[in-house]
């Protein structure tokens, strides 16, 4: 029987979101005075009042940010999706091959999280209800050579997926 289960969750805005979005407005507002100013109002300094502006609009658009898990036969997928228009694949991995899985908050995990540098955060945020953490190695292309290293990840599953990890792997599973 194939399974495949598919969740789409949206990054909560944070305090570093809206300051970069504050920042990113307040200096575009401050360079396109300042260029007004010293260049006169002419055609140079709106084209340039016109960059700034659009370089705004893509630092505060890639703020915008949503995480798609993806369970195929086994298979979990994390993808990164900036603005509804660029997607990266930021973990693929076999359930079978977790550590460890449980919830974020449990003490199973906390050692894990202290032990490891690497950590994926896929979740709306990280005070969420449901969120949970695994661990698994992680392929990663550094110097021309294939290497993998431990990576916890957090995401938040649904229920369904929940069900399904915990069927494929009941020995690793903790709540």
């Amino acid at each position: 029987m194939d399974i495949f289960i598919e969740k789409i969750v949206k990054k909560k805005m944070d305090v570093n979101d809206a300051l970069i979005i504050g920042g990113t407005i307040s200096l575009g507002i401050i360079l396109s005075v300042a260029i007004i100013f010293f260049l006169g109002p002419y055609g140079t300094s709106f084209l340039l009042c016109a960059a700034i502006g659009y370089l705004a609009y893509i630092i505060i658009s890639s703020r915008k940010v949503e995480f798609e898990y993806a369970l195929t036969n086994g298979e979990l997928d994390i993808d990164k999706i900036v603005n509804k228009k660029k997607r990266k694949n930021i973990i693929n991995v076999n359930c079978r091959e977790f550590e460890i899985f449980a919830r974020a908050d449990s003490d199973k995990i906390s050692k894990y999280v202290e032990e490891i540098e690497d950590k994926i955060i896929a979740v709306s945020s990280l005070d969420s209800e449901d969120v949970y953490a695994f661990v698994a190695k992680k392929k990663s292309d550094e110097d021309g050579g294939t290497q993998t290293k431990k990576v916890v990840v957090f995401f938040e599953p649904n229920e369904k997926m929940l069900k399904s990890i915990k069927m494929m792997i009941p020995g690793k599973v903790f709540e």
